[in-house]
């Protein structure tokens, strides 16, 4: 998860009440991200590590790392999966 991630074509990123809302106008799809995800996809879409989000996590919510290091990977994993990112 080295590469710089590019947004997928037709998804337009706007932020509601501190969370990021994801419209995929090809897919025809919303996908509203928690406050967690939000931090992540903010992170991520300007190419921080995944080391770094982890850090992110521990400070933003108190959890141990190995949890927000497992959060920032899934979430990654389902932006992917969602074809929100490529």
């Amino acid at each position: 998860m080295t590469n710089h991630p590019r947004r997928a074509q037709g998804v337009l990123i706007q932020e509601v009440g501190g969370e990021v809302v994801a419209l995929h106008t090809i897919a025809d799809e919303i996908h509203q991200m928690n406050a967690s995800a939000s931090l992540i996809w903010r992170l991520y879409e300007e190419g921080t590590s995944v080391e770094e989000i982890s850090r992110n996590l521990v400070e933003q919510f108190e959890i141990d790392e190995s949890a927000a290091r497992a959060d920032a990977e899934s979430t990654i994993e389902r932006l992917r999966r969602l074809n929100i990112v490529v």
